[in-house]
């Protein structure tokens, strides 16, 4: 059964910085030959609906999940949440103050960049998400749109990077939230891409704090990467995730399903996520 699985579990769509709408997605993952795919955009699950409406005609089975923008100290990290609850009031209005935060943030670098001498327009930046989680990408495709730089690339070594003068960080939910919000709508908690931060240290206090997962599949990761984090999650008993990080057209170098996450390691996030206090099983056992 699990060798049947072909999944990505690390899809951005058009409700944050991709570009696909999340139909194209699950139209593309069926053209690909994915069967599972989870919908993990920044801060919001608004592509989800779609998503899996779209997903019954195509075989395909979509998970719903949200990355969320998380810190820890001063550090920035981000936490992926699979099978959360498309209903939970209180989750998503957690994610709409997410989501307002993002547009202040905008507006804040839109101000840094005015006062070097650049003009953007804060609103039709939020805009341009189109409803969705406004952000970085979207400033760094205003540069750009407007002649600024001639690639995005150049945007975020410029302007918004993490060491950019425009750059303003995000601290809008802890690591530990994120962890107990997502554990309470039945979701599993799952550390993204953490070869790519390489701030190991930290793992084993997420794990002390809930953390249940470690993303061990990741398009830049090398052999030796996949193996130490397979190898960390199974010492300490977590769960492993992954996907290709897929943002469509922005990012053509990181497409869709150009890493595929192992039926098994699939199958232990879905029967964790059927034990969480907050899941769609244990609700209809309560009542």
């Amino acid at each position: 059964m699990a060798k049947k699985i072909q999944a990505d579990l690390h899809v951005h769509t058009s409700a944050s910085d991709g570009t696909f709408a999340p139909r194209e997605v699950v139209e593309r993952a069926a053209g690909i030959g994915l069967n599972v795919i989870a919908i993990t955009d920044h801060d919001t699950m608004n592509g989800i609906a779609e998503a899996q409406q779209c997903a019954a005609g195509h075989g395909v089975n979509v998970i719903a999940g949200v990355e969320i923008s998380t810190f820890h100290g001063e550090q920035e990290f981000h936490v992926i949440g699979l099978y959360t609850d498309l209903v939970s009031a209180t989750f998503l209005e957690k994610l709409e103050e997410m989501r307002r935060a993002r547009h202040d943030r905008i507006f804040e670098m839109v101000g840094k960049l005015r006062e070097m001498g650049i003009e953007l327009d804060g609103q039709e930046i939020i805009d341009s998400a189109d409803g969705g989680s406004a952000g970085r990408t979207h400033v760094a495709q205003a540069l750009m749109d407007h002649g600024h730089v001639d690639t995005l690339s150049e945007a975020f070594y410029k302007y918004v990077g993490d060491r950019g003068p425009a750059f303003v960080p995000k601290k809008f939910m802890s690591v530990e939230d994120a962890i107990i919000a997502i554990r309470k709508v039945g979701g599993v908690s799952i550390l993204a891409h953490p070869g790519v931060t390489d701030r190991d240290g930290y793992i084993p206090i997420f794990a002390q704090m809930g953390l249940n997962g470690l993303e061990a599949f990741y398009p830049t990761y090398s052999r030796e990467q996949t193996t130490h984090y397979l190898d960390m999650a199974n010492r300490m008993g977590m769960v492993v995730g992954g996907g290709s990080d897929c943002h469509g057209k922005r990012r053509t170098d990181i497409m869709l399903g150009r890493v595929r996450v192992p039926g098994i390691y699939v199958e232990r996030i879905t029967a964790l996520a059927r034990l969480q206090p907050g899941s769609v099983e244990n609700k209809e056992e309560s009542r």
